[in-house]
């Protein structure tokens, strides 16, 4: 208990340092996230109550803002924020009291959207404008009495920019509508956060190789330099893209895309001996049934294997089933 606005209510002391907060030094509002003890179980549950979220005001005595950092000399608003021995009430808690101790499934479903829409669209929004900028640049510019993008080692960087800028179109589409039908996507956002970030970084640094001098002098007519600045900030933010890709295309993704080991490994946290056993007898089988298709299916070539269609694409998707 504790006093709020002149009155005894229940509530919640919280201490953080958090150094990385993207609009921290402008919030009016804080989306934390906080490991809740409740010692006398005022909550009527466990002592440990696990990661919880809550939405503190700035305005809240004891909340540090407005400090920022100057990430690679880009305009980010991105800072640090500070709280010691905090009172807040417990119905800051996002969903009120009921919902402490599920704050790790709100990080993981709130993570997957945001991750899936901001870096992926802005990744290909700039690649597409490094694609027009640099295309237009390599037709004017010239040596040799000829335009630099007809010369065989600028063709090659520029087709990449191009098909970087029409694979990231795609796999942003892709992502965006799958949040727009509701679904949560935690392994895919990752997937598309990961290589539209990467192949976004790769398009600017082909096109300060075709730019060559004119990309690395500062001033008000270079399309480029600040881009190339701030790539990796995309690459760093929303879950760095060396973790992303272990932790999340790999880990989670492998966990979650096999039919039987994440059921293993909810029998095994709960004890449950005998759906285990189930489990881990189908999960031989079906490693074994995986061996054979792959043995007789290379033996053949595919060209026993199923395909929706009977058209002249049939074989290449029995090449893929091979």
């Amino acid at each position: 208990m504790g006093e709020w606005q002149g009155q005894q209510v229940l509530g919640m002391r919280l201490t953080w340092n958090k150094r990385y907060i993207t609009l921290a030094p402008i919030a009016t509002v804080l989306g934390l996230a906080f490991k809740l003890s409740d010692p006398e179980k005022l909550l009527g549950g466990a002592e440990d109550l696990g990661i919880t979220c809550a939405l503190i005001p700035t305005t809240t005595p004891g909340v540090e803002i407005g400090r920022r950092h100057f990430p690679l000399n880009v305009p980010f608003q991105n800072g640090p924020t500070r709280g010691k021995d905090v009172f807040v009430p417990i119905d800051y808690i996002i969903g009120g009291p009921k919902m402490a101790g599920q704050g790790w499934r709100m990080l993981v479903e709130c993570l997957s959207v945001g991750r899936g829409i901001t870096l992926p669209s802005n990744s290909t929004g700039g690649v597409k404008s490094v694609a027009l900028a640099t295309g237009a640049y390599a037709h004017i510019r010239r040596q040799f009495k000829i335009s630099i993008g007809k010369m065989e080692g600028i063709e090659e960087p520029l087709a990449r920019i191009a098909g970087n800028a029409y694979v990231m179109d795609a796999a942003a589409s892709l992502i965006t509508y799958g949040i727009m039908l509701g679904e949560k996507p935690a392994v895919l956002s990752a997937i598309v956060k990961y290589h539209c970030t990467h192949r976004g970084q790769q398009s600017i640094i082909d096109a300060m190789d075709i730019t060559g001098g004119k990309g690395i002098m500062l001033g008000q007519s270079n399309f480029l330099a600040r881009a190339y600045q701030g790539a990796p900030i995309a690459i760093t933010v929303e879950g760095a893209n060396i973790l992303t890709r272990s932790m999340m295309i790999f880990g989670q993704g492998a966990i979650r895309c096999h039919p039987y080991v994440l059921e293993e490994m909810e029998a095994a946290k709960n004890n449950d001996v005998n759906a285990f056993d189930k489990l881990l007898f189908k999960h031989i089988g079906h490693v074994g049934s995986n061996k054979v298709r792959s043995f007789w299916l290379g033996l053949t070539r595919g060209l026993t294997s199923s395909t929706p269609t009977g058209d002249a694409t049939k074989r290449y998707y029995q090449h893929l089933n091979a």
